[in-house]
């Protein structure tokens, strides 16, 4: 799972919430639940992490692979998509959010 590389990051930003007036949630999109519990368990996340096991959100959103971040506004509207591991989410997000 690509994405749990990210993790300690994701994890970070969770913690950020409040000052970044923000919500933040994963996506798992492969329908692994099993495998996504035992990682939550193992890495001590606390961010929420939704289960696509039908892969609705995957086909309508589009999503190429994981990791992919998605910021979307108040109003629903996707205002970033970001594609693949980056080393430095929080900044990235951050400046995302400044712009919104």
């Amino acid at each position: 799972m690509p994405c749990v590389a990210e993790f300690p990051q994701l994890e970070s930003l969770k913690q950020r919430e409040k000052a970044l007036d923000f919500r933040f949630f994963g996506l798992e999109v492969r329908g692994l639940l099993g495998t996504m519990r035992e990682v939550v368990k193992e890495k001590k996340t606390t961010f929420t992490i939704l289960l696509d096991d039908r892969r609705l959100a995957r086909d309508v959103l589009q999503i190429p692979g994981t990791p992919t971040i998605f910021i979307i506004d108040e109003e629903g509207r996707i205002r970033a998509r970001l594609i693949g591991a980056a080393k430095d989410i929080d900044k990235i997000i951050a400046d995302v959010l400044v712009k919104i």
